[in-house]
């Protein structure tokens, strides 16, 4: 017999259908009509739908204890659609090429609406328009569908969204624990330049979990400086002339590069022969095409202050070239201030792919300095 609830939570869902395209094609963002041009050339396909559906999974076996207001088209209401979930109200957006304005609108209209919390799937780009939007009237929660995701109102993943959601349902009461959380924006143009420029848009108030909810972005102190000198001359003896690098963005594996002499890429992904350079800033497809033959390794530092190995930045990694290093082969830096940073001790993994997440899971080796190595838990995200 179902239950029947007098005042069930309200949920608005916007979705960013452009979310996330610039990072297989190695475009290091989604922002702009001609980023998008060149992403959907590049054979970048619409994920962002599919973050957001498997943060709404959850919400199939909850019906009747929610209601739900969305947009029409991609923006929400085909995700909705596909999963069998009734929606109760519909803000309907006029054109099928949907900009931040419509993010906008849909926003001031939940608002109005007194929605219990909105949802939204994308990167800081979509954080830095809903917030805009709410400012601090309505708390929000990002499922991570985004290429750079430096703010603090994302889920660790689409399904720690869904655990958090589905508890609000559960606990029927708009009076959920909240706190303040960082909107952080990266300036793209500098980004694609290789140079970091981000900026703190303000505080929104989010659900708090200190588990579920990433942390902002941290950056390398300074005085990390001789923990990836020692990185780099580690890694400088390792290398083998017949096997081919991966090695993924950060300026601990900028550092590795220069000490051999090559011009990499701050942001990107690079891939070597050897001592040689043969792929600078590769997207997914040219990564796939000099990954197929040989020993291959991948190269990869973690996100400071949040511990990703992969799905933040580094997407040109595909569950199939990952698959195709093997885990043995993914050799991983970072100082030992930035993984004793880390708040939950653990490195996460969020490639997109659950069996591929399932299969890193477990414990791997950290080379922290030249002679150093830290062993510490993987966990899927």
């Amino acid at each position: 017999m179902s239950e029947n609830y007098k005042n069930p939570i309200k949920l608005g869902l916007i979705i960013n259908p452009i979310a996330g395209m610039g990072g297989k094609t190695g475009l290091k963002g989604s922002d702009g009509s001609n980023t998008l041009k060149i992403a959907l050339s590049l054979g970048a396909k619409r994920e962002s739908a599919n973050r957001a559906e498997q943060a709404l999974l959850p919400l199939k076996f909850l019906s009747k204890k929610y209601s739900l207001i969305t947009c029409s088209g991609e923006m929400g209401q085909e995700s909705c659609n596909s999963l069998g979930l009734k929606t109760d109200f519909i803000i309907s957006i006029g054109t099928k090429d949907t900009t931040r304005i419509d993010t906008i609108n849909a926003v001031k209209i939940m608002v109005q609406k007194k929605v219990s919390l909105i949802l939204f799937s994308g990167g800081d780009g979509t954080a830095c328009d809903v917030y805009n939007a709410v400012q601090d009237k309505t708390p929000i929660l990002g499922i991570p569908a985004g290429v750079k995701m430096h703010s603090s109102v994302f889920g660790t993943s689409p399904n720690a969204v869904g655990s958090i959601i589905s508890r609000i349902i559960l606990n029927q009461s708009d009076q959920f624990p909240i706190s303040s959380a960082e909107i952080m924006d990266l300036d793209e143009d500098m980004r694609r330049c290789d140079q970091i420029r981000t900026k703190l848009i303000g505080y929104a108030t989010i659900p708090s979990d200190k588990f579920l909810i990433q942390n902002p972005k941290s950056y390398v102190p300074l005085n990390d400086e001789d923990s990836i000198e020692g990185i780099g001359e580690y890694l400088e003896k390792q290398l083998n002339n017949e096997a081919t690098y991966i090695v993924g963005p950060g300026r601990t594996t900028q550092n590795f590069l220069e000490r051999i002499g090559i011009s990499g890429t701050l942001l990107g992904v690079d891939v070597l022969k050897g001592l040689k350079l043969i792929g600078r800033d590769v997207n997914y497809r040219q990564l796939d095409l000099l990954s197929r033959d040989g020993l291959l390794y991948i190269i990869s530092g973690i996100i400071g202050g949040q511990g990703f190995l992969f799905g933040r930045g580094n997407q040109q990694n595909t569950a199939e070239i990952i698959r195709r290093v093997q885990r043995k082969n993914i050799i991983v830096v970072a100082s030992a201030q930035k993984i004793f940073e880390l708040p939950q001790q653990c490195i996460l993994i969020d490639t997109g792919n659950k069996e591929l997440d399932n299969e890193l899971a477990g414990y791997l080796k950290v080379q922290t300095h030249k002679n150093f190595t830290f062993i510490i838990k993987v966990e899927v995200a």
